[in-house]
């Protein structure tokens, strides 16, 4: 058995699952998946020292590098049913691929999903995760925000910047939206399909990921940024890193997004006007000469 075969059969083929939607085990040289309806597909990669630290541990790569692909598949008003896992790694060992395949296994856990396949290579560290799920009433796209659309955020920003400052301090205490982003429940999410007009996880910047809502649908938006709306400082909402969902819906569904999302804050509306206007709690505009982050 050589070194790829040895590490796929001892850590990865545990953390594979076999059910209706993905019936074939690993170690043929594709996966099977079976869905009658559309399926949402989303490829994201993970690289040392751009998307983590060097010194990071092997569970906290794996957990977060398979959240933040899961991520795009739930901001199309989607789950993620399964996902594809390509490691490329300068020197495997049975140490390494133990941490790993742990970060695997929770991930699984908690979001009740399957590793279905992938491939391993030496090289720099890099991690790729394409990642399946399938939609439930609508695919919710960036473009489909509507003049007077309420826009919210599922939680508040600046968990990400908070969680990699105590990372870098050595504080490991979870939760840590850093280490091991939480993402929305598959009840949640299903729950807000129907009502949502456009969505898109706030993974570069909350401001960012609206210009892109705004962009797409050809749209502009009005925003107040009030101390519920970022951990740190209002620096956070360019941060990036946080992995919630920011939508936008109409305003007669204000209830029932406070009764699914309790922790949701409104930010303000979509109109007709193509620019974003973002002002403090005091109605005083503000300008930030970046959006968010640029992993280029």
């Amino acid at each position: 058995m050589n070194k790829e075969e040895y590490f796929l059969e001892k850590y990865l083929k545990p953390c594979a699952g076999v059910n209706k939607q993905f019936p074939l085990e690993i170690g043929d040289d594709c996966a099977v998946i079976t869905f009658s309806e559309d399926l949402l597909i989303s490829s994201d990669n993970s690289v040392v020292d751009v998307h983590f630290p060097n010194t990071f541990d092997p569970y906290f790569i794996a957990y977060r590098s398979v959240a933040i692909a899961a991520s795009d598949i739930i901001a199309m008003g989607a789950y993620p049913e399964g996902y594809l896992l390509n490691i490329t790694l300068p020197e495997p060992s049975d140490q390494w691929f133990k941490q790993f395949s742990n970060g695997i296994s929770d991930f699984n856990n908690d979001y009740g999903t399957n590793l279905i396949g992938g491939d391993l290579t030496k090289g720099q560290l890099n991690i790729s995760v394409t990642v399946f799920g399938k939609k439930f009433k609508n695919i919710i796209k960036r473009g489909g925000a509507e003049v007077d659309d309420e826009i919210y955020v599922s939680n508040a920003i600046g968990h990400g910047k908070q969680g990699y400052e105590l990372y870098k301090k050595q504080i490991f205490d979870l939760p840590n939206q850093y280490l091991k982003p939480k993402l929305l429940s598959k009840e949640a999410i299903k729950a807000l399909n129907p009502i949502l007009n456009s969505a898109i996880d706030v993974s570069d910047g909350l401001l960012l990921d609206l210009n892109r809502i705004c962009e797409q649908s050809q749209k502009g938006a009005v925003v107040s940024i009030n101390d519920h709306v970022f951990t740190n400082s209002i620096e956070d909402i360019v941060g990036g890193d946080d992995y919630v969902l920011l939508f936008t819906c109409p305003s007669k569904h204000n209830e029932l997004v406070k009764k699914i999302l309790p922790n949701s804050i409104k930010l303000g509306s979509i109109t007709q006007e193509k620019e974003i206007l973002v002002t403090d709690k005091t109605g005083k505009n503000i300008n930030f000469k970046n959006l968010g982050w640029d992993s280029l």
